[in-house]
């Protein structure tokens, strides 16, 4: 018997998008619940994490993104072909975590213009270039996929989660990849992979991240 599965998150994009991708790719049907952001507050302490998003598998509940991105993708085999793969597949992922969870959300939630555009500068002018250095030696790096993914000749998680951030940045600076022509052509390659490509064409996305 198939697994019922039920995606509860924001109307955005962020890593519930990366959820959304994988099982757009695998082909299995999910309960894609969006929670309205004026529901939150009573919502909130009976999530896990008292965060979104969660999964329900079966019923049970897990919490934490990555946790429901590792999960997801060891169950439909998108995790890498053995330990060491999946090492560097989880490494790719944690290394724009990092910034994410540093620079960027410090950035795009400051109220104050002034000091936003303070960590605006130092985000898109230092710590994102830096990471999309990274990123692109990377794909150079993966001589045996010919530098069409991050790790090996198939796409992973890893991949996903990458070319929905780096979607979500071209929202906000639509030429942050111009310096960057494999991540730029890495984005393109996942969104045009089977079932992502139907999914995207057909989403309804009310925020970026």
């Amino acid at each position: 018997m198939d697994s019922v599965y039920k995606l509860v998150h924001f109307p955005i994009k962020s890593h519930g998008e990366t959820v959304r991708f994988i099982f757009a790719y695998v082909g299995v049907e999910y309960e894609d619940y969006r929670v309205k952001r004026e529901d939150w507050p009573n919502l909130k302490n009976s999530t896990p994490f008292r965060s979104l998003p969660y999964l329900e598998v079966d019923g049970q509940v897990i919490g934490q993104s990555l946790a429901i991105l590792r999960f997801l993708a060891r169950r439909f085999h998108l995790a890498g072909g053995d330990e060491l793969e999946q090492a560097r597949v989880d490494a790719v992922a944690d290394c724009w975590n990092d910034v994410r969870h540093g620079g960027f959300a410090i950035w795009f939630r400051e109220q104050d213009q002034e000091k936003k555009a303070k960590l605006g500068e130092e985000f898109f002018g230092k710590t994102l270039p830096e990471c999309l250095d990274v990123l692109e030696k990377l794909l150079m790096a993966n001589t045996v996929g010919k530098h069409e993914f991050f790790v090996g000749c198939d796409p992973t998680w890893a991949d996903f989660h990458i070319a929905v951030l780096m979607d979500s940045l071209q929202d906000l600076e639509p030429r942050v990849l111009e310096k960057y022509p494999l991540l730029s052509a890495h984005k393109s390659r996942v969104e045009d992979l089977k079932g992502i490509k139907d999914w995207i064409a057909k989403r309804h996305i009310t925020r970026l991240t």
